[in-house]
């Protein structure tokens, strides 16, 4: 087994913190390495000239089996998984995992070259690798020196966070500040806990930030004789939040497709898919082309119906406040987009908008 291999990791979109701590999770989930010990968490600003928001990086120490293009794999394979993106060089990315150090061992392969070439440039790699690495790493002292030299000559920010509590503080804070502009005294009896309970609430509702693919289904296969008929769910409950005004939007959504090649989804899937789009930011139209998108990626159906139903506390508690307003919004694909026929039938099954209980 292989000691002291280095990973770096960094997120700067999304709940940075959590997908962290997933990567982290997945990686020690793996039966061929053990993660030996882990960095404190590290907020830092980017390098580079695009205009993006501040990363969270950390370091693992680990000892594996794999050789070092197995483990190159399987790090990208845990960056596809929980939804790396990343548009342009050192701009934005939800997830980033890089092997640093293999031990003392040079390795210049065409995808993987160790030590990273730009290990040694950043105080982001070596501050958390630091903290992972004994002091008798034959490039630790190196990598103490550089580490005082980037510090001194560097304009990056740079300082350690608690990660138990910062993303938390920070909508504390945010949620003290919106109470008193707003004229009311946070400080007083009944609002002493409601920026933790806001921050707590924040985690659920908006779980799905910064994640751009459902993961979290199984397909099955079955006689396509037997599964090319619609399969169809009605009423999903949901709630969301509104990106215009951050107030609710909730309804019901319904949910149809068509086989193809008898590949089916577990029907308990549908409504965590449902709730995967709207636990986020959104709008009632982008729910309903985003869960119609999802459904063609994963299953490649003959076509797909969604209809969302939907109340808006923005409609109702403000500006034009009518009450009791619903919104219907559809997305059709293959073949209930070009077949009246099975589009009628499927409109026909979930009813008229006014027979709709929200």
């Amino acid at each position: 087994m292989q000691d002291n291999i280095i990973l770096s990791l960094g997120s700067n979109m999304g709940n940075r913190e959590a997908f962290l701590d997933s990567a982290i999770n997945a990686i020690g989930n793996n039966p061929r390495i053990m993660i030996v010990s882990q960095s404190s968490y590290y907020e830092t600003t980017p390098v580079g000239e695009i205009k993006q928001a501040n990363f969270i990086n950390a370091a693992v120490n680990i000892s594996t089996t794999m050789t070092p293009l197995d483990l190159l794999a399987t790090i990208n394979q845990i960056e596809q998984d929980f939804h790396r993106k990343r548009d342009v060089h050192w701009g934005p990315r939800t997830l980033d995992i890089d092997i640093i150090f293999w031990g003392t061992q040079q390795i210049n392969e065409d995808n993987l070259v160790v030590p990273h070439p730009e290990a040694f440039n950043r105080l982001f790699v070596l501050a958390p690798a630091s903290e992972v690495l004994p002091k008798e790493f034959a490039y630790y002292n190196q990598i103490e020196s550089t580490i005082n030299s980037l510090k001194e000559h560097t304009n990056q920010q740079f300082s350690k966070i608690a990660l138990e509590h910062h993303h938390s503080e920070q909508i504390q804070a945010s949620v003290r500040t919106i109470l008193a502009a707003i004229g009311d005294d946070p400080d007083r009896a009944g609002l002493l806990e409601t920026p933790l309970r806001v921050a707590k609430m924040s985690d659920e509702i908006f779980s799905s930030t910064g994640q751009s693919n459902f993961t979290d289904y199984k397909l099955f296969q079955t006689d396509e004789s037997s599964s090319s008929n619609m399969v169809m769910m009605r009423n999903i409950p949901f709630y969301s939040m509104c990106e215009h005004h951050m107030m609710p939007f909730f309804g019901k959504v319904h949910v149809a497709y068509i086989p193809n090649n008898g590949k089916i989804i577990g029907l308990s899937k549908i409504p965590r898919l449902v709730d995967f789009v709207t636990h986020k930011l959104g709008l009632q139209e982008k729910v309903t082309s985003d869960i119609l998108s999802q459904l063609n990626q994963i299953l490649e159906p003959k076509g797909v119906a969604v209809v969302v139903d939907a109340r808006h506390m923005c409609v109702e508690m403000r500006g034009v406040k009518k009450a009791d307003s619903t919104t219907r919004t559809f997305s059709f694909s293959g073949q209930f987009e070009n077949d009246n026929i099975i589009k009628s039938e499927f409109l026909n099954s979930i009813g008229d908008l006014n027979d709709q209980s929200l």
